[in-house]
């Protein structure tokens, strides 16, 4: 099977056979002999280990001539197995079928989304033209992307989008994990139009203007905007930017149809990880270790916290955790961790006091407590935050960037990618290459942590879809709507399946 998967691979006049085979996704996909886990976490450290023997025990940690072609040939051969697969979806026309699948089916919605006379006349007042709203659109949908899966993603963007027709900005709001960030680029919207003067032409022009990184901080610096240097000095970026190196800088530029950047999602770096051997940090950052040090000392050294932390297994010697190799740091952090989750809950819900006294069941409701009480405790204790920073550090993927550095490394390997998949027949953008090798990475999670890859695998389009016929809109007038793209939805058949990256 494997061998016929490298054929496969290598379909093309002269493209490149993948050089890791064991970590080949056509290999991963087709596999049955390989062992199941409960989570990402398991799975990174698993392809990981397979990486590392793949590569003889040393990891690919920056450029060089030998390093950047087993990348670019292994992210080619990649892309090809991925075109020709017959046993799965490909997402190579997500930029072009979807995306205009998804604009049809938002324009149903709200007609000033797909057509200028409407745009002009919308009660708002707020447009001049259909692209000022996708402006809007775009900009909710690729703020609210952040760890966000596709359905939640597109539900949360046209929360936003209604949010601007009826208040004429954004409402700052945090969803999902990196809720913080979100909320802050959502205002940050909200700032660049009022100096815009709600000119949303103006604000388009600028997302699309291309400049110097040094150049780009220095002129949002006049306007009191702090841009961190998550690009090297001389790098080309958009006014998009603004919103950060992947949400603006690549995500937002390729759903409005400029293709040259790339967007490097925690996706893409996994990919990248389980190329190069770098899939799992796997060193403790900073003094979380010394933190967790001081902070279990001195929850043994009370009676009753000795006491929960003996029944539930977390007790040890504390000096023992410096002695602890990384596997076993990891799962004592891992089992600290559950730990915490346990106490918090019962802490929140009154059953327990803060001197870990237990309540009875009649005392508790008189005692419940807000989740800001119990980050308190969270501080105060010192061990729970260390033990999940250690868990990040140690057994969590890699999923963005360390450096500007490494971003600039990754565009130059995609570059050469592309060139090698242009010579064996196969001509595509980098949007393309991210949207084409963005479903088998999934899909080897999916897998080997036992979920349905579909779930991981919505498009766009799927999911508005899913949303205006939750909102009564009748599939007929869907259909019929889409059917006015014509035979091949503005590139080729409207398939529903196709779906972009996150």
């Amino acid at each position: 099977m494997a061998d016929n998967v490298i054929q496969l691979a290598a379909a093309a006049a002269g493209a490149p056979r993948p050089p890791l085979r064991e970590v080949f996704s056509g290999n991963l996909l087709t596999r049955r002999d390989l062992p199941a886990f409960s989570d990402n976490t398991q799975v990174s450290r698993f392809l990981m280990d397979m990486s590392l023997e793949a590569l003889g025990g040393e990891p690919i940690t920056g450029p060089s001539e030998q390093g950047d072609e087993i990348l670019s040939d292994m992210m080619a051969a990649e892309a090809v197995y991925a075109l020709n697969r017959e046993d799965g979806s490909d997402s190579s026309s997500w930029y072009t079928r979807s995306i205009e699948r998804m604009i049809t089916v938002a324009a149903v919605l709200h007609p000033e989304i797909g057509d200028d006379e409407a745009a002009a006349n919308h009660p708002s007042g707020l447009f001049k033209d259909r692209f000022e709203a996708r402006t809007v659109l775009f900009s909710a949908m690729a703020i609210t992307s952040q760890n966000i899966n596709v359905y939640d993603n597109m539900r949360y963007a046209l929360e936003q989008y209604r949010a601007f027709l009826r208040d004429g900005e954004f409402s700052p709001k945090a969803y999902g994990a990196n809720g913080a960030a979100i909320e802050s680029n959502l205002a940050r919207f909200n700032f660049i139009l009022s100096r815009a003067k709600g000119d949303l032409t103006r604000v388009r022009k600028l997302f699309s203007m291309k400049m110097r990184m040094s150049q780009f901080q220095n002129t949002a610096k006049k306007f009191g905007i702090q841009i961190p240097g998550k690009e090297l000095a001389d790098e080309v970026v958009y006014g998009s930017m603004l919103f950060g190196p992947k949400v603006g800088n690549g995500f937002y530029q390729n759903l409005t149809g400029n293709h040259d950047p790339i967007t490097i999602d925690l996706w893409f770096m996994r990919m990248w990880g389980r190329y190069t051997g770098t899939l799992v940090r796997d060193e403790v950052v900073g003094d979380s270790q010394a933190r967790l040090v001081k902070g279990v000392r001195r929850s043994m050294a009370g009676k009753r916290m000795r006491a929960l932390m003996e029944r539930e297994g977390v007790a040890v010697e504390p000096s023992s955790i410096w002695e602890m190799d990384a596997q076993e740091l990891l799962d004592y952090t891992k089992r600290l961790r559950r730990f915490w989750e346990k106490l918090r809950k019962r802490y929140v819900t009154g059953k327990m006091s803060a001197t870990f006294h237990e309540r009875k069941p009649g005392e508790a409701s008189q005692h419940s407590r807000e989740n800001a009480e119990a980050s308190e405790l969270k501080a105060r204790l010192g061990w729970p935050g260390a033990a999940e920073s250690i868990v990040k550090s140690l057994g969590m993927p890699v999923d963005s960037p360390r450096s500007a550095g490494l971003r600039r490394w990754i565009r130059q390997v995609c570059a050469k990618t592309l060139d090698k998949l242009k010579d064996s027949g196969y001509p595509m953008t980098a949007a393309d290459l991210q949207a084409i090798l963005w479903y088998p990475e999934k899909e080897i999670y999916g897998k080997l942590a036992g979920r349905p890859a579909e779930r991981l695998n919505m498009s766009y389009d799927e999911a508005l879809i899913r949303l205006a016929e939750k909102e009564g809109v009748c599939h007929e007038r869907i259909e019929e709507a889409l059917c006015s793209l014509g035979a091949d939805g503005s590139g080729g058949p409207a398939a529903a399946g196709s779906a972009g990256p996150r």
